[in-house]
């Protein structure tokens, strides 16, 4: 396995075990109703949309690189670093009123702080829908009376039916040692057949690591005849991979030159609001 690939599967869990389980408040109390409120994100995406919805009440970041981008942040103390757990020391002396985490990557932490008292929220990411629930339970937990609909944040991701057309069929490549495409139970998978696109690989059942995702033969997918390609950039990698192919040029889409390159956070991994509205423009370009 070469460094792209391994860098893939890392990211790939990362994102998978991130957004794995539905969002639950760790206890049955009420929502918050004090007038001031402080959080703690563990995700680029929780931070982002707590950013969104009330600034001055995020108090603790991730290391992100997509957050570290965004002078925004600049000032907000980061409280984990790439795969390592988040510091809980610094995060209790922040003394935060809710964790906002991901089941499965920060179960540990999650676990520990709740033991000390703290309110923990875990999230799922499969979907728009389970973003717009994530939107409205920070709502609701920092008592928002109007509370402002993700399409005013992600306004992108609306602008299209889901009706599926026949006529554009697609394939989304996110590497190839091995081939690598989702499926309908990955975000990537319902983000694209949100703008009708007929995602061959849709129904493949997944037998790799990667829950979400398949492993294609390079015979599969010649045989598919895909007329839309979508080939993702993961980090450290770029597009020469794919055109390494034995059978890149004979597929139907590289010859109708209907290629798409896309990034990896926004169509892989949602990493943020903005990422999030990128893929969504350019996924109604196809």
């Amino acid at each position: 396995m070469n460094f792209n690939n391994f860098l893939l599967k890392k990211l790939l869990l990362i994102f998978l075990f991130s957004f794995s389980f539905p969002l639950s408040l760790s206890s049955n109390e009420n929502l918050n109703t004090k007038n001031k409120y402080k959080i703690v994100a563990l995700t680029s995406l929780s931070a982002d949309l707590v950013n969104s919805i009330e600034s001055e009440s995020l108090v603790g970041i991730p290391g992100s690189s997509l957050l570290k981008l965004n002078p925004s942040y600049k000032d907000i103390p980061i409280i984990s670093s790439g795969r390592m757990p988040p510091n809980l020391e610094k995060i209790i002396s922040l003394k935060p009123d809710l964790i906002i985490g991901a089941t499965g990557f920060h179960d540990k932490a999650l676990s520990k702080l709740n033991e000390l008292g703290f309110k923990t929220l875990s999230t799922k990411i499969k979907n728009l829908k389970d973003l717009e629930n994530l939107n409205k339970e920070i709502n609701l937990f920092l008592s928002k009376k109007n509370i402002e609909q993700l399409s005013n944040k992600i306004s992108n991701c609306y602008s299209s039916s889901s009706k599926i057309s026949k006529d554009k069929n697609v394939i989304a490549l996110v590497s190839t040692k091995p081939i690598l495409s989702p499926n309908s139970k990955s975000w990537s998978g319902n983000l694209i057949k949100r703008f009708g696109l007929k995602n061959l690989t849709s129904e493949l059942q997944s037998k790799s690591e990667f829950r979400g995702y398949v492993n294609l033969s390079q015979e599969w997918l010649l045989k598919a005849k895909p007329n839309n390609l979508i080939v993702v950039k993961t980090p450290g990698s770029n597009i020469s991979q794919y055109e390494s192919l034995a059978i890149w040029k004979k597929i139907p889409a590289v010859k109708k030159k209907n290629i798409f390159s896309f990034e990896y956070y926004g169509l892989i991994n949602p990493g943020s609001l903005d990422s999030i509205n990128k893929a969504c423009k350019k996924l109604s370009s196809i």
